[in-house]
């Protein structure tokens, strides 16, 4: 279910990889992995002295700095842009689209006779499992990942001069759908079920026996934005807590993801073997192994769709790092799901 919330090597060679595994490893454990906290201890402190580093060196307001890399906003996939550091908040611009404006610091407040406004950024983890150092921010309801963080560091250590900017008025979301419009609901389920892209899903993991629903008042309350119904073979949706389309495919593929797991646990199991847990612990499928797979093939269904046109294999293959970076298992799940018949043309099938 889904809440509101340098490698040479070819793709060819993963899925070769994948199936020795099927057929090298009959004794399984009952669950694809244990997630482990040790991580966690050292990513704070390696936190801490990051920070400590960039308070000591600031040399003033980062206004206007300009800092490459890569936005997942509300747990989507990220997208390669700049993030740019303005007196009313931080700019993110996609290679293409429109610009998208995050907030920079929070309201105004009082304690003890001192006026102070908080940050809205922050360092998550630095990740050198690539053998550099790559740091993982958050910011408002996403995260934001560069190799440069720069000014960005200065903003998390939370400077003085953060006080005296202002804060001003953030317009609520605007949803895809009135959720209080049943008509509206519906038709916009019906809308993305009946898609293209829902029929890529159908292909590679089959298609729901009963046609999808809507979340109903106990799934509200949990604050669930999909579900996968077992027992009916069924999805059920919530466009109307949902923001963008992107977020509405986003949660049907993962909810799609959960029915394979449901039909073949085995391989999902055997392909899942070594694959690490996610090292944000706000980042949804934190310590569940079945969220975590579910959100490592929607994450890799959204890699495939992406780069299913003719372009650069170097740089596409370069992409999947930060995808992998974000949710570990999506570099497996497409070296499985790109051998499926759906994605014979992908561009990534044959070996680089």
């Amino acid at each position: 279910m889904t809440k509101s919330p340098r490698r040479t090597g070819s793709l060819l060679t993963l899925a070769t990889i994948a199936a020795s595994v099927l057929a090298a490893r009959p004794e399984l454990p009952s669950a694809p992995y244990a997630p482990s906290r040790a991580p966690i201890a050292l990513d704070t402190l390696r936190v801490r002295a990051v920070l400590a580093a960039a308070r000591g060196r600031s040399a003033g307001p980062a206004i206007g700095a300009v800092v490459p890399g890569y936005l997942s906003a509300r747990g989507l996939p990220p997208v390669p842009g700049s993030l740019t550091v303005t007196d009313s908040g931080l700019v993110f611009r996609p290679p293409s689209g429109e610009p998208m404006t995050l907030p920079l610091v929070g309201p105004l407040r009082e304690r003890g006779g001192r006026r102070w406004r908080a940050s809205t950024v922050s360092l998550a983890y630095v990740d050198q499992a690539r053998g550099r150092s790559v740091y993982v921010f958050r910011v408002d309801a996403g995260v934001f990942e560069t190799e440069v963080p720069g000014p960005l560091l200065e903003v998390a250590a939370r400077p003085v001069w953060l006080d005296s900017l202002s804060a001003p008025e953030w317009r609520a979301d605007r949803l895809l759908v009135d959720g209080r419009d049943s008509i509206a609901l519906w038709r916009k389920t019906r809308e993305v079920t009946g898609s293209a892209y829902a029929d890529t899903l159908y292909a590679l993991f089959g298609r729901p026996e009963k046609a999808a629903g809507l979340i109903g008042d106990r799934g509200r309350r949990a604050g669930r934005l999909g579900e996968y119904i077992r027992t009916r073979d069924s999805l059920a949706l919530d466009p109307g807590r949902m923001t963008a389309e992107a977020q509405l495919r986003h949660t049907l593929a993962h909810e799609m993801g959960h029915r394979w797991q449901n039909r073949s646990p085995r391989r999902l199991e055997a392909l899942w073997w070594g694959v690490p847990p996610i090292r944000d612990p706000k980042r949804y499928g934190y310590g569940d192994a079945s969220e975590h797979q579910a959100e490592a093939i929607a994450f890799a269904v959204d890699f495939l769709q992406t780069t299913a046109r003719p372009g650069n294999p170097a740089r596409s293959l370069a992409l999947l790092d930060h995808y992998e970076l974000l949710v570990p298992g999506t570099r497996t799940m497409v070296g499985h799901l790109v051998m499926q018949p759906i994605y014979r043309r992908h561009p990534l099938r044959s070996p680089i």
